[in-house]
């Protein structure tokens, strides 16, 4: 099974930057992508169960395209104490404000360009990162903006349930299924002593 640590090639996620219009009609476009492998992160693997649901919703600022990409999808993963495949449905979302003007010539074509932040742009904008792209671009890339929320969005561990009981440190049996007979009373020989210690 494939390993993605970066958007799959497979992916086509381009918009039509004529398509946004500045009549104040918000544009919308929805994709279905697949995920035939997993996704490494947070030191561990997971696997989609469903295909990812991506909503690209977008309208003028002004001069400006602002934009909010939201993602939904179901995943697996195992339990972060008795490492049994859970399931849970992830989603979120993030805005992103597009300025249209000329890239320098070693941003990469069709790359994300740099994020330029309030200072650096004549208006003012809070804390919120312009992201320059070539006013003559025909089309926008939305695969890295799409892949920046789903790994936000992925948990950094999940349980099965609340009680959870995990896995037996002796013997590794799953005690959500039932006692292992093991005793796992050790102790730091070290406060051995104060296992007869009576207060008076």
């Amino acid at each position: 099974m494939k390993r993605y640590t970066a958007p799959p090639p497979e992916w086509n996620c381009g918009v039509r930057l004529s398509l946004i219009k500045k009549s104040g009609v918000t544009f919308e476009d929805r994709f279905e992508l697949p995920m035939d492998g997993t996704i490494e992160h947070w030191g561990q693997l997971y696997t989609f169960t469903s295909p990812i649901t991506a909503v690209f919703s977008a309208g003028y600022a002004g001069e400006r395209i602002l934009a909010s990409v939201a993602v939904r999808s179901e995943i697996s993963l195992p339990c972060s104490r008795c490492l049994t495949q859970t399931g849970l449905a992830i989603g979120g979302d993030l805005r992103y404000l597009f300025s249209l003007r000329p890239v320098h010539s070693e941003t990469p074509s069709g790359g994300r360009g740099r994020a330029v932040s309030a200072e650096d742009d004549d208006d003012d904008d809070g804390d919120v990162d312009v992201i320059p792209i070539d006013s003559f671009q025909a089309e926008l890339d939305i695969s890295p903006y799409i892949w920046e929320v789903l790994l936000l969005n992925l948990p950094e561990g999940v349980l099965c349930s609340e009680n959870c009981r995990g896995l037996c440190p002796s013997c590794g049996k799953d005690l959500n299924e039932g006692d292992c007979g093991c005793r796992n009373d050790d102790a730091d020989p070290r406060l051995e002593v104060l296992r007869n210690f009576k207060a008076d």
